[in-house]
């Protein structure tokens, strides 16, 4: 998966999220990944919290392959945009994360227990 695909690909996987999309491109003349994956946070914190699983897990398995799967520039959209956004490090967040697939659980394991002067990514 590339960085420049993300858009297509994000679409195919989470329709749902598509309004989203466009309202965003509409709103800024353009797609900038990083502010659209701040979005897809919370759509996704959204999701989760009114329990609507399958569309949750959907969008963890199209977050977790992009950032296995994904060149450079989209690993670090999904560790910055996504995984830092959600907080790892607040307990609060510690159940959700435990049910994400194992890649991003890695990541947002690895920024949990990030301290300065780690030689980490």
């Amino acid at each position: 998966m590339l960085y420049s695909d993300v858009e297509q690909v994000l679409r195919e996987a989470v329709p749902e999220f598509g309004p989203v999309i466009d309202e965003h491109i509409a709103f800024n003349d353009e797609l900038l990944p990083h502010v659209l994956f701040g979005d897809l946070t919370r759509f996704v914190l959204v999701a989760h919290d009114q329990g609507n699983e399958e569309l949750v897990r959907r969008c963890l398995v199209f977050l977790d392959e992009a950032l296995r799967e994904g060149d450079a520039m989209l690993e670090n959209l999904v560790a910055v945009s996504f995984v830092e956004n959600v907080e790892p490090w607040d307990p609060a967040m510690t159940r959700f994360i435990e049910s994400w697939p194992a890649g991003l659980r890695q990541e947002a394991e690895e920024q949990r227990d990030w301290t300065p002067g780690d030689n980490a990514k």
